[in-house]
């Protein structure tokens, strides 16, 4: 059985964030994979923590000293178990939920092209049709702030953005779909990548579909279907879902889009540090 260490060193420490510690999404089973085993630093503290509406794990890592730095490991087998039937249940904060117009319009969409997966490839169609892909700064996107997902015209977007729409539109349909992360490796011949990335499933009569609208934009490609890897590559999930909340030492630690590490302050506020160096063997 073939097994995948994926190494995660980190370019920054705690000090540069005013942090107390790091904490670190395991990883999840899939179709494709199953994680089998995390390791922290020898001399950092690690805790344990489950986010308690859906079960998810996550490292809480202490520094031995402020000016630390870490190297995780995650390891992967490539032989594959199955989500749980629970990645499906949508979370109802406000980054998963669909505003009103928005709603509207994604179910006149599903309609007219006659529901069922249908249904779900129109609103694929017409969230890619809505974006270009694109980098935008977290404070400057269409639904920071809102209380619910807003309905855009012409939007940019990363992988985050364009899910985030997707994923909305889809439940305001009343279908199953959930927000998945995940580490991605393409064609690199050293096994380096950038960061993160993330794609959303739909479950529909027993039948599961994976859509990667981002990959199929960056890879230049206007026909999106329901497809894992549109740019050539593995991923290795982290998580599933939005907006997760970890309890440690009497704190809240919010991640809205759990995946790759984030330092922890005192109030429990995580913070995005430097991208780490990601290796996979």
């Amino acid at each position: 059985m073939p097994v995948h260490t994926i190494t995660v060193e980190l370019t920054d420490c705690a000090a540069r964030h005013d942090a107390i510690a790091l904490i670190v999404p395991l990883g999840i089973d899939t179709e494709f994979q199953r994680f089998q085993a995390f390791e922290a630093p020898k001399d950092w503290g690690v805790t344990i923590v489950a986010e308690p509406r859906s079960g998810q794990r996550a490292a809480v890592l202490e520094p031995p000293e402020r000016e630390s730095r870490a190297r995780l490991f995650h390891t992967f087998s490539s032989t594959g178990s199955s989500l749980p039937a629970d990645a499906f249940l949508p979370e109802g904060t406000a980054v998963a939920i669909a505003a009103s117009e928005l709603a509207t319009e994604a179910r006149s969409i599903a309609l007219h092209a006659g529901g069922g997966l249908l249904g779900i490839a129109a609103i694929v169609a017409d969230t890619n049709a809505r974006f270009e892909y694109g980098e935008v700064p977290v404070a400057e996107r269409w639904y920071h702030g809102q209380e619910a997902v807003p309905i855009v015209t012409c939007a940019a977007g990363n992988c985050i953005d364009i899910n985030t729409y997707l994923t909305a539109s889809l439940r305001a349909a009343n279908y199953e779909a959930t927000y998945l992360t995940c580490y991605f490796f393409d064609a690199d011949p050293e096994g380096i990548a950038s960061g993160m990335h993330c794609w959303v499933r739909t479950r529909f009569d027993g039948l599961v579909q994976d859509w990667d609208i981002a990959h199929f934009k960056k890879a230049g490609r206007s026909d999106i279907a329901a497809m894992m890897n549109p740019v050539p590559g593995q991923r290795f999930a982290l998580a599933y879902g939005r907006d997760h909340v970890y309890q440690w030492r009497g704190i809240d630690i919010r991640l809205p889009t759990p995946s790759r590490p984030m330092w922890v302050r005192e109030d429990g506020t995580a913070i995005w540090g430097e991208p780490p160096v990601l290796r996979l063997a």
